[in-house]
């Protein structure tokens, strides 16, 4: 695999220290002239780990903040807690890598290569105070431009944000620039990235939170002794205690439960492995058979005893082969005993790969240890939907996935209104490819039922769709209501605020009954 990452709770981090970041950065620079596909940049800290998860196992606090980790380009650990929790996991990342380091450095490092950077966000001027700040510190900086937009997250505001953003997207890639920071803070910079990366011309965006206000001084960093010691957050505590004393505080305590599990049952599953296996026995050979579907081949690669960073240099060449050449893989875990979060990582890598290339992907064999392994490290939540227990069923599943488009609909007439059924997944790339217009068309002058039964997913951009639906059925004077949204929409609905703007019923039946009310 191309990345050697940790997996922490559901999110992958690069294993890599800070020069290895820069020359990784630079090289998706290099890699955009020939792909034209920009890559951004996400520095993770324990704060943004805790917003993004809740305290149990099941769904997720921030649905969309998660994806977008999980298909980041590259993840920064910026914060001890999460090097520490890496060596507690048996795989240590090699240091700590916050956006306050990156940003001097890379531009340090543009100004050798003649490269431009582009500085977004933070408080009113922030961005461009920055700017001229490094220029002073590195001459011959070249600044692309500047700006501190007001982005807006949440409410009604949704419905207008593609218009709302389009000028400083077109500033931004008139500029030419080959990097953009992004200093909304978390979470902000990373949706806002997410619902115009198909628009936006730079090859890596990175989002540098308030990386701006240390740069300006409005915000001192800790001595080094203590940056290097991990007590970097008392320094700050001390700067701003009453507004940073309760988000460092609950949030250290609320990331070491939710973690805490994970690490025990690592040390649990690694103690009987190596009793099992006294000496530890070379990485076994993986094998790979080739099965003929109904319609085409499919790959079945047998994943070895222990997986972890030892045996995946061994399977995963195997594996890159194996994607290049082939449209559906399964991974049959029917031998592995014990995985680490390393090769936890380097499966979501696959993960990860294959969606991105409209690829798929199954498993099988699955036990009880390795699911709980799974949930434990927040991770069966993707991994749930492509297991299946026999080669088989696993087929049957890629055939039927090999027809079905990441997003589709079907509108049905029923009793005088409209049934709009969505299923599969509604990000900012469906939304760039539906036209919205003729689908209200389609339900012209009828009450409609929006069904999310088989929805899966929806982002900040695919919100769109519903504000337009509602809106056309508004200034004709007729309703529309949303049912049967799964855990993760009804909090995407309740992070956005839009759960008070929407009529939402819990199943179709529901959502009849609130017609026959108005009729």
């Amino acid at each position: 695999m191309s990345r050697n990452t940790v997996v922490i709770l559901g999110i992958p981090i690069d294993n890599l220290n800070k020069e290895e970041t820069i020359g990784q950065i630079f090289s998706m620079i290099e890699d955009f002239k020939s792909t034209g596909i920009p890559s951004n940049v996400v520095t993770a800290n324990v704060d943004f780990v805790v917003n993004t998860l809740k305290w149990g196992l099941k769904n997720s606090s921030h649905p969309e903040l998660l994806d977008i980790l999980r298909r980041a380009d590259l993840v920064t650990p910026d914060g001890m807690p999460i090097v520490w929790t890496s060596k507690l996991l048996g795989t240590p990342l090699k240091e700590r890598v916050t956006g306050a380091d990156l940003v001097p450095r890379i531009a340090e490092e543009a100004v050798k290569r003649g490269k431009s950077i582009y500085f977004l966000g933070g408080s009113e001027d922030s961005a461009l105070k920055a700017a001229g700040t490094l220029t002073k510190y590195f001459p011959g900086l070249h600044i692309a431009g500047t700006g501190s937009p007001y982005v807006q997250i949440e409410g009604e505001a949704l419905a207008e944000m593609e218009e709302s953003d389009r000028p400083i997207i077109k500033d931004i890639n008139k500029s030419g620039a080959d990097i953009l920071f992004i200093g909304f803070g978390n979470p902000k910079q990373e949706l806002w990235y997410e619902r115009n990366k198909s628009r936006l011309k730079v090859p890596v965006s990175i989002g540098v939170g308030g990386t701006f206000d240390f740069i300006n001084g409005k915000v001192k960093r800790a001595p080094l002794w203590m940056q290097k010691s991990g007590m970097e957050w008392l320094y700050r505590i001390s700067q701003d205690p009453k507004r940073l004393w309760k988000r460092y505080f609950v949030g250290f305590f609320k990331f070491g439960l939710i973690v805490l599990p994970s690490i025990l049952y690592y040390r649990q599953r690694l103690m009987l492995f190596n009793l099992r296996h006294k000496k530890i026995a070379p990485p076994q050979k993986n094998e790979t058979l080739s099965i003929r579907s109904s319609r085409q081949t499919i790959e079945v690669l047998k994943m070895p005893e222990r997986l972890d960073r030892v045996s995946m240099h061994y399977v995963f060449d195997k594996i890159d082969n194996e994607i290049s050449n082939s449209r559906h893989i399964v991974f049959d875990f029917s031998n592995t005993s014990f995985i680490d979060s390393s090769g936890l990582g380097s499966l979501l890598e696959v993960w990860r790969e294959m969606t991105r290339d409209n690829k798929n992907l199954s498993f099988i064999g699955i036990n009880f240890h390795l699911r709980h392994f799974f949930e434990l490290n927040r991770t069966w939540d993707l991994f749930k939907a492509i297991t299946r227990d026999r080669i088989d069923d696993a087929m049957a599943l890629l055939d039927e996935k090999d027809n079905i488009p990441p997003f589709y609909y079907s509108l049905d007439n029923e009793d005088n209104q409209k049934v709009l059924s969505l299923a599969g997944r509604l990000d900012a790339a469906q939304i760039a490819a539906l036209d919205i217009n003729s689908l209200i068309n389609e339900i012209g002058m009828s009450n409609c039922i929006l069904n999310l039964d088989e929805l899966n997913f929806v982002d900040s951009s695919g919100l769109v769709l519903f504000f337009r639906v509602q809106k056309h059925l508004s200034t004709i004077g007729k309703k529309c209501v949303l049912c049967t949204l799964n855990k993760n929409i009804q909090q995407v609905f309740h992070i956005t605020k839009l759960n008070r703007l929407f009529n939402i019923s819990k199943d179709l039946a529901s959502a009849r009954q609130v017609f026959e009310v108005v009729n």
